[in-house]
This record gives structure tokens, C-alpha cells and sequence, in this order.
């Protein structure tokens, strides 16, 4: 499998404060660039942490195009279509012990959901959908991998969301860059 990239707590944080554990267990997650009707890039946050994610989430089975899709009706309360695969990034936290492969997909939006589907904990944290134009999600992100570079993300695994995310999110603009070429 050819990841993206590989993020371990040493490229995330300028001094880790987690040993490496002996053993990490597996988890696969999903994540999605969204684009709407009008080329816009749908973020997901909430008033606890402030920052700007892709939205997705853990895959409950192995059919990661329909997990995708489940999370964006939960997260963002739009019905989607998986356009492709951009890629995969694979981290290690040692906080928790966790080794994660996280799958990135483009997404566009077909129609909006008639019902609120976000979890009681996503509810409860006010997680919502901003729309973004590009110019201004480039900007949001460049930001935030700086606040993660100078150590001001307070949110151990929000800091490795923004680093991945912002990967993704660059090699979206790379390969569609080629196409445009």
C-alpha cells in the first residue's frame, strides 16, 4: 500500500510528551473533500476547538464508499457521490496506542438531507458545515498547520486532523492542478 505520508507524534509536535507504545491497534477511518453545487469545499467545526476538518470519521465496515458517505450525511446533512480516491495517510498516535489508516475520498453533493443526522456528541459540541471557496480554505489551512507547527493546538489529535487533512486537501488541489494542465 503507497500512503501519502506517514505521521508519527515526532512530525506533528515539537517535543512528544508520548512514548512509543509496543503495540498499536488498528483503526480505519474516512475522510472526504466536498465540493457543492457552486465549487465551494465543505469544513466541518464546532465553538470547542475552532478549527477547520474534512469531514469523516471511523469505518464501521469494510466498504469505505458507503462509510464516506455515511459520515457526510452525519456530519455536513448532505446526500453525496464518490467522485474518487485521492489517497491514504497512515499515523501512528502513541497516546492511545492507535495506528490509523485513513482513506481520503472527493465528494460532490447531490441534495441536501431532510433530517439532522450528526451524532449526540457532535450535536453537543456544535459541529457544523462551513462552505469555503478555495482561495479562503488555503488559507484557513496554511494557518492552522502553523498554529500545529508552533505548538498552539491544545487538541492532541486535532493537531494530527490538521496535519492530515491539510495533506489531503493539497494533493486534491495537486492532482486537479494536473488535470487543469
Amino acid at each position: 500500500m503507497e500512503y501519502i505520508n506517514t505521521l508519527t507524534d515526532k512530525d506533528i509536535f515539537k517535543n512528544p510528551e508520548f512514548e512509543k507504545p509496543d503495540v498499536f491497534e488498528h483503526r480505519t477511518t474516512v475522510k472526504a473533500v466536498v465540493v457543492n453545487a457552486e465549487g465551494k469545499f465543505g469544513f466541518v467545526t464546532n465553538p470547542k476547538h475552532g478549527f477547520y476538518l474534512l469531514p469523516g470519521g471511523g469505518a464501521e465496515t469494510n466498504d469505505l464508499n458507503e462509510e464516506i458517505i455515511r459520515e457526510c450525511d452525519e456530519e455536513i446533512n448532505y446526500v453525496v457521490e464518490v467522485v474518487e480516491e485521492i489517497g491514504r495517510i497512515h499515523e501512528f498516535r502513541n497516546k492511545k496506542a492507535k495506528e490509523y489508516e485513513t482513506v481520503c475520498f472527493v465528494v460532490k453533493t447531490v441534495k441536501e438531507s431532510p433530517d439532522d443526522n450528526r451524532t449526540e456528541d457532535e450535536k453537543d459540541n456544535g459541529l457544523h458545515v462551513v462552505w469555503l471557496d478555495k482561495e479562503k480554505a488555503i488559507k484557513i489551512l496554511n494557518e492552522q498547520v502553523e498554529k500545529v507547527r508552533a505548538d498552539q493546538v491544545g487538541f492532541y489529535n486535532t493537531a494530527f486532523n490538521i496535519i492530515r487533512d491539510s495533506e489531503f486537501f493539497s494533493k486534491y488541489l495537486e492532482k486537479l492542478n494536473f488535470r487543469e494542465s
